[in-house]
């Protein structure tokens, strides 16, 4: 029985891997509604002032401040490791230590770029994604200013000229708890394996939506339909266009360096924006979330057309690695 289930893995590690983040993930939800953990952490950051951020350093302030908040902080953090937890799982079960989905191969794309790529290309591709990615948050910005309900958007006091500005946007990049926690089972494990069968666009658009549905649990407001069945459907129809269109972008910035997982948690952080450079509107209601959702979409989806111009379906994997992937198929 144990040996049919370890076949069964190995002939469909992406599907084990999404199958197991996503029951982890709704267990840990399910505990943290449940438990009052939310109701607490909500106070909490009332409280302490610190408002919503994403960062490990936020978190362990909070926790500082407000010790109550202890419980809900860790279960805040566990669910969004889901996913590095089921990668490790299935990477055990199917591949053992070696193979392209190894645990050795997994822990190996803890790296800034492959050896193939070198420091030189490597830097030039870290730079063009940190200006590519800030950029699209500045872009979003704009759009939140010109489109916000009347006086609902605001900059958050981001202090972009303040010599503490570089180590805050340090923090949201490396220390962002999505992008730490989530890549490694996204772009560390599920895209190296479908890219090794499929063209790397496919391979993305298919991690696109898995990421995308991944994060509907997340989002108990609309699914208790606190906007309505039709809004409900609008905003996660609109999650998960955004993480798709992401994706591509998040992929050719991968590929680019060989196979990273430190830049696609560099990517993930940034997009994540703790340091609020994307400003935020600050309203209720159905038309609002949708306006923040749509002005933060836009940039991706023009940067996510100008990769797709640039690098067709390859989006910036080498052509030849794929096809000796193929032959060996």
């Amino acid at each position: 029985m144990v040996h049919k289930v370890s076949d069964n893995i190995r002939r469909r590690p992406v599907a084990w891997f999404f199958a197991i983040s996503l029951a982890i993930e709704i267990v840990v939800i399910a505990v943290y509604l449940s438990s009052g953990a939310a109701g607490r952490l909500e106070a909490a950051i009332r409280a302490s002032g610190l408002g919503y951020r994403t960062d490990f350093v936020s978190a362990v302030r909070l926790v500082i401040l407000e010790p109550q908040a202890s419980f809900g902080v860790f279960l805040s953090i566990l669910q969004p490791l889901s996913p590095d937890i089921a990668a490790f799982a299935v990477a055990g079960l199917a591949f053992g230590l070696g193979g392209i989905g190894g645990v050795v191969a997994l822990v190996r794309r803890y790296r800034s770029w492959s050896g193939d790529v070198g420091w030189l290309k490597g830097l030039r591709v870290w730079g063009l994604m940190l200006c590519t990615f800030l950029t699209m948050s500045l872009a979003t910005a704009g759009l939140n200013y010109l489109f916000a309900p009347p006086g609902s958007f605001e900059w958050v006091n981001t202090p972009i000229l303040s010599w503490t500005f570089p180590l805050a946007l340090l923090a949201s990049i490396f220390l962002d708890i999505g992008g730490v926690t989530e890549e490694t089972g996204w772009r560390g494990f599920a895209l190296p394996l479908l890219q090794s069968r499929m063209t790397p666009l496919a391979a993305t658009l298919i991690v696109g939506l898995m990421w995308g549905v991944w994060h509907f649990p997340a989002r108990p407001d609309i699914l208790a339909g606190d906007y309505g069945l039709w809004g409900g459907v609008l905003l996660l129809a609109i999650l998960v266009v955004r993480f798709v269109f992401l994706s591509v972008v998040m992929t050719y910035f991968y590929n680019r360096v060989g196979g990273s997982t430190l830049i696609a948690i560099a990517m993930h952080g940034l997009h994540n924006d703790s340091v609020f450079l994307q400003g935020r509107i600050n309203a209720e209601g159905l038309g609002p979330y949708v306006v923040s959702e749509l002005t933060l979409l836009a940039p991706i989806v023009v940067t996510a057309c100008i990769v797709l111009f640039i690098s067709g379906r390859w989006l910036g994997f080498d052509k030849k690695v794929w096809y000796v992937y193929a032959v060996r198929k």
